[in-house]
């Protein structure tokens, strides 16, 4: 189990160096999009209306829901891999089990995504200043729902390689998967407000499990008042991340007909 877990390792380690190349490219497109969000919704809008904590509000979903947006640029890639090169046949060739092999790609993606996610806190608090208050931070509660969060993310977009059947079918992830989950996954308002003003569709929203993620954070950066418990949101997370990394694996074993 050491070695498999040390092979495992390794290949992270060369997913790092990979990524060391993007980086800086990736946070230049990352602090712009932030800049253009956090001005216009911190800034901007308020003198219409909107209240004046709103972008820390936003900022804290800007950086919960980054990941999610990261990775799903990694199942074009695993479709394409499956469909033409098949380089994850090799992996799948090593002296570990197929499971880990998968289980790489799901925590890698997590890992490469949290890297720039990270650091996004330091740009908001520098582009909000005093609006954007540490003193509310959960010590505790912040670094386990972020890496849950990530993890999420990783596994979420595995699933989405898994049973997805062809290239042609990423034509559809966008308006399928992708716009209803994040419209409706509590990134503009919080769950409170949606179900104060609609309670029924309310209850539809805690299918959503990008729900949790927002709640979460924003519970143990902002303060747990005016959104789930945080617990709550943790205890949900983890059973999706675990059915949807469990599912996963199962479909891509099946499809690469791995012994």
């Amino acid at each position: 189990m050491l070695q498999n877990s040390l092979t495992v390792y390794h290949l992270i380690c060369r997913d790092l160096r990979v990524f060391k190349g993007e980086f800086w490219g990736k946070l230049i497109n990352t602090s712009l999009l932030m800049f253009t969000t956090i001005t216009i919704f911190g800034y901007f809008l308020p003198s219409y209306g909107l209240e004046s904590d709103y972008g820390s509000f936003l900022l804290v979903g800007v950086i919960a829901g980054f990941g999610f947006f990261e990775v799903m640029g990694k199942v074009s890639v695993m479709l394409a891999d499956i469909e033409g090169d098949k380089s994850i046949l090799y992996l799948l060739s090593l002296p570990i089990p197929s499971w880990m092999v998968f289980s790489y790609f799901g925590i890698s993606w997590a890992i490469l995504s949290s890297l720039l996610s990270l650091l996004m806190f330091p740009l908001g608090k520098m582009l909000l200043f005093n609006e954007f208050s540490l003193t509310k931070f959960n010590l505790i509660e912040l670094p386990l729902i972020f890496i849950l969060s990530n993890l999420f993310f990783g596994f979420f977009a595995l699933w989405l390689s898994a049973i997805l059947k062809n290239m042609s079918s990423l034509t559809h992830l966008f308006v399928r998967v992708i716009n209803p989950m994040y419209s409706f996954g509590g990134w503009w308002y919080s769950y409170a407000a949606i179900a104060k003003l609609y309670p029924t569709l309310g209850y539809f929203h805690l299918i959503n499990p990008l729900l949790y993620v927002m709640e979460g954070m924003r519970a143990a950066t902002l303060g747990q008042e005016g959104y789930l418990p945080f617990w709550t949101s943790f205890s949900a997370l983890s059973a999706f991340t675990a059915f949807f990394a469990w599912d996963a694996i199962r479909r891509l074993q099946r499809r690469l007909d791995c012994v």
